[in-house]
């Protein structure tokens, strides 16, 4: 089986342009920003208890499981990117995709 190409290193100024780092940065706090939305949804839907928030809860857990698990072995398989910065763009997306899931499913 043959292993993918890899992309070349960045050269140092494309590894350190602000922009971009801002532009992360930014993405990284508007995903904190619709995480907090999600944990106050998940906080009063677990507040009924019952078998909605036994399921929630064995959700939320399996998540954040599954989800650090493809992080970890995509980073030691050297497919998270050759750069921090594509590395960090990776896991943002993962994660990003996942809570703006849970936050439209429980804003129904």
């Amino acid at each position: 089986m043959s292993q993918p190409a890899r992309k070349p290193a960045p050269k140092p100024a494309e590894f350190l342009d602000p922009f971009n780092m801002s532009s992360l940065a930014f993405d990284w706090w508007r995903l904190w920003y619709e995480s907090s939305q999600v944990i106050a949804l998940r906080s009063l839907r677990m507040m009924q208890g019952g078998a909605i928030a036994q399921r929630e809860a064995v959700r939320m857990v399996s998540e954040k499981w599954e989800t650090a698990t493809l992080l970890g072995m995509s980073a030691a398989s050297g497919q998270a990117g050759n750069t921090p910065e594509a590395a960090m763009r990776g896991a943002l997306q993962r994660y990003q995709t996942k809570v703006s899931a849970n936050r439209r499913r429980l804003s129904r």
